[in-house]
């Protein structure tokens, strides 16, 4: 699924235009990626938890056998809530 389709779902469950849907969507998904700046997590519960990590400045090999440098950065990972997995595994 793709978000196209996502968003065609949604908005039947909310019954309110795609378009409509896609702007909240847009909105939510910045939304996150802002808070994310600014805090090391973001929780939902039930539904799962973002958390960011500062990596340093490091230089690795390439698959050419070259060094690259890969610059300092902020990762983020997402751990799924335990209601999401149940979701997901049909439990």
């Amino acid at each position: 699924m793709n978000k196209t389709e996502f968003i065609e779902k949604l908005s039947s469950e909310l019954d309110t235009s795609k378009v409509e849907t896609g702007k909240y969507l847009d909105k939510i998904f910045k939304c996150i990626a802002t808070s994310m700046k600014d805090n090391d997590e973001l929780r939902f519960v039930g539904f799962g938890s973002f958390k960011a990590k500062n990596t340093e400045a490091k230089e690795v090999r390439t698959p050419k056998g070259t060094m690259a440098k890969v610059p300092a950065q902020r990762r983020v990972s997402f751990s799924t809530g335990s209601e999401f997995k149940s979701i997901v595994n049909d439990k």
